[in-house]
């Protein structure tokens, strides 16, 4: 197994619930997604926040497994925190062009290249000013926000880092997720980097030279929800495993290093004993390869009388310390 699928495996049984045991008194995800649903009508019925459209519901065709009777299915939309711009995707190109880049360090752009397969990868540093930001609001992106990548590897998540950069902002490859404040942000970057969420977005990826997915996309796909007890057991239990995958890797990896020098050691010994006449049986019964020559001499011999090639310069016989090793009687040692 690589470690890629070692963690993929260990992502995949958090989702179903079999990483942790459950805990009866823990209140059900029901209750908690009753409550983020009163508070977001609340909001609306205050005229704060806008009513969003309202997805369908989750059939069971959709569940890819069972879950533990106190955990739910929900979309990703469901999950937003009420506030404006809980979702967004990167400025279209025209809303960031060349010219709004700076050498500043003002406003950091969240790139394809910072989304990383272990999170944040702190690489290709390119800033945006302060006044652009104001034309591009609904883009920013705060530390602790998870943003997801909209192309290949897409579907793939980060959690932004605290305090690396005094703003962010997403540029079109990217989308942001601000998760609800009642909810476990860590184990909502776990479930989203699951198999779970991935092969969701796998499944409706268009394009052919760079496959990409879309906001609208994201938003509908399913998750299975724990009690927010076991949200934080999960995400606990998982972040000890994941250095444990870490020393495997290294291990794997110089494994796989050793296997790749063996391969090539057997081919060379493979090919050297074919060379020695050591890999099959001989045949008495066959031509020896000294009746062979003569066949091509003769052929030659006859085309150069008949003016068709040129005669070669001879070259001197095979002696006994140019061969480095012995061959079997029916063979012989010839120049190429």
């Amino acid at each position: 197994m690589t470690p890629e699928q070692l963690k993929a495996s260990i992502l995949q049984y958090a989702m179903e619930g079999k990483l942790v045991k459950q805990n009866p008194n823990n209140e059900p995800a029901s209750e908690l997604i009753k409550k983020i649903e009163n508070e977001k009508d609340e909001l609306v019925k205050e005229g704060k926040i806008k009513k969003s459209k309202k997805l369908p519901a989750i059939t069971d065709d959709e569940k890819p497994f069972d879950i533990p009777d106190s955990w739910e299915w929900v979309r990703l939309a469901d999950l937003g925190a009420n506030v404006q711009y809980s979702f967004a995707d990167g400025p279209f190109g025209s809303n960031l062009k060349k010219e709004h880049y700076t050498d500043k360090k003002e406003v950091r752009i969240i790139q394809l290249s910072n989304i990383g397969e272990l999170g944040w990868r702190d690489d290709n540093h390119r800033y945006t000013t302060f006044e652009h930001l104001k034309d591009i609001k609904r883009s920013e992106v705060h530390s602790g926000d998870i943003v997801i990548a909209k192309m290949m590897p897409a579907g793939r998540a980060i959690v932004v880092p605290q305090h690396l950069e005094k703003k962010f902002v997403l540029s079109s490859d990217a989308v942001k997720f601000v998760p609800h404040r009642l909810l476990y942000k860590d184990f909502l970057y776990f479930a989203i980097n699951s198999s779970v969420f991935k092969s969701q977005v796998d499944a409706e990826v268009q394009g052919i030279t760079r496959k990409r997915t879309s906001l609208t996309k994201i938003k509908k796909y399913i998750l299975p929800l724990p009690p927010l007890e076991e949200q934080q057991r999960i995400v606990s239990k998982v972040e000890k495993l994941i250095p444990l995958v870490d020393d495997y890797a290294e291990s794997y990896n110089r494994l796989q290093k050793i296997d790749n020098e063996f391969e090539d050691k057997l081919k060379q010994s493979v090919l050297q004993y074919a060379m020695e006449g050591k890999l099959v049986k001989q045949n008495p019964s066959d031509e020896p390869a000294s009746e062979l020559i003569k066949k091509i001499e003769n052929e030659k011999a006859e085309l150069v009388k008949e003016g068709k090639i040129k005669k070669n310069k001879k070259l001197p016989a095979i002696t006994d310390d140019e061969k480095p090793f012995d061959i079997p009687d029916s063979w012989e040692w010839v120049e190429i």
